[in-house]
């Protein structure tokens, strides 16, 4: 998997804001040809966006992938697709 500037899509299967104001975490569910991957962490943080950022369960979303600190991929520059 290419994941430098490759632009994927999935949907929103969780997201939970209770940590707190302006914070959150997630899974979307993903496919690459047709084969869905194991679902992918998203941070709130890596959520592009004016103002609060959540998601909400499927939405269509938009992202790249990235490592967190652990090495362990996550999705990054996560964009709502409308």
């Amino acid at each position: 998997m290419d994941n430098s500037n490759t632009v994927y899509f999935g949907e929103v299967i969780w997201f939970n804001t209770k940590r707190g104001p302006n914070q959150g975490i997630g899974f979307l569910q993903w496919e690459i040809d047709g084969v869905r991957q194991k679902d992918m962490f998203v941070h709130f943080s890596d959520i592009v966006c004016e103002g609060f950022k959540v998601l909400l369960k499927g939405q269509r979303v938009s992202f790249q992938v990235g490592t967190n600190y652990h090495g362990q991929p996550k999705a990054i520059n996560v964009t709502v697709v409308e």
